[in-house]
């Protein structure tokens, strides 16, 4: 459209949106497409040919496809994300703005349930956190952080043995 510009029948908030809507196709928006169409030939002319009806063809445009197309890719991502150790709170992290984006409310227990899939990269860490029976999804958060970093504390606890012997320490 920046070739348009400064163009004046091409300036028209009216013709803009007929532009925009030349590129828009296939079959799940076609009828989306033609309804808008429809609208447009409603219009007058010189009356409703205002910024306001651009604005208000954008916002349409919006409600209809980004907002929905925003929670299904959040969705996805959440279906895929999976806590890779150490990393917690990142995991937490990036769990919590995916859950936001695809709608879900905190503290329920279908968010339990996906938090808890998303650990299954780590069997020993699910275990841990079962065992500890947590009410609700603040709860199985801070479970899941505290089993995490005793399981951190276990390792380095094990490597000064590794790292002795390896400089000629041993052990009789």
């Amino acid at each position: 459209m920046l070739a348009n510009q400064g163009v004046p029948r091409f300036e028209s908030p009216i013709r803009r949106i007929a532009i925009a809507l030349t590129f828009i196709k296939g079959l799940q928006v076609d009828g989306w497409v033609e309804g808008i169409l429809n609208g447009l030939d409603q219009l007058h002319p010189i009356n409703d040919n205002i910024e306001y009806t651009y604005n208000e063809f954008l916002a349409r445009f919006e409600a209809q496809f980004a907002d929905s197309t925003k929670q299904e890719m959040a969705q996805a991502s959440l279906d895929r994300l999976q806590f890779k150790f150490p990393t917690i709170n990142q995991y937490i992290s990036d769990f919590e703005m995916l859950a936001r984006k695809a709608g879900y409310t905190v503290g329920s227990r279908e968010l339990m349930t996906l938090f808890m899939r998303g650990l299954g990269g780590a069997p020993d860490v699910v275990e841990r956190v079962i065992d500890k029976s947590p009410d609700d999804y603040f709860d199985l958060k801070a479970k899941a952080i505290a089993v995490v970093k005793n399981c951190q504390l276990l390792q380095a606890m094990m490597l000064p043995l590794d790292s002795n012997s390896q400089s000629g320490w041993t052990q009789s």
